[in-house]
């Protein structure tokens, strides 16, 4: 469980390397889950609904140590993902009546989306350590020889 507590933490901070692999898996993790569970009630409720809750905290986690590298509060995810969220549920309700106004919607998603991706997978993080801890890149001496 020691190794597995770094995943689960929203503590800390996490390099673009990390960021990568921990999405990939978690996406592959979904997939597999998906694929598994594909029309069968019973385990989609058995091990689809646990891996989704599992998943999700994985993602903010490493999303938030993601912001932490950068010198940001997690809170900034709210002012990423909020306004996709809602846009996403006007597109839905928009394109009820209209197609066009549905793909508006979507349309306008896209800087925010944008950004989310630009500032956690891409960006390099503060260089040094910052008020989250110490540069996953660059380990103080201790971390190194413990």
């Amino acid at each position: 469980m020691q190794k597995l507590w770094p995943y689960l933490s929203f503590k800390g901070r996490t390099n673009r390397q990390a960021y990568w692999v921990t999405s990939v898996l978690v996406y592959l993790g979904f997939l597999a889950v998906s694929l598994a569970t594909m029309g069968i009630p019973f385990l989609l409720l058995a091990f689809g609904l646990p891996a989704l809750i599992v998943g999700l905290w994985v993602g903010l986690a490493v999303a938030v140590r993601r912001l932490h590298d950068r010198n940001r509060s997690g809170w900034w995810l709210l002012a990423m993902y909020l306004p996709i969220a809602l846009l996403s549920f006007l597109r839905g309700a928009a394109s009820v009546s209209s197609p066009d106004a549905g793909a508006f919607f979507g349309l306008l998603t896209l800087p925010f989306s944008i950004w989310a991706f630009v500032w956690l997978a891409c960006l390099k993080g503060t260089t040094g350590p910052n008020r989250f801890g110490d540069d996953p890149l660059n380990p103080t001496p201790a971390e190194v020889f413990s």
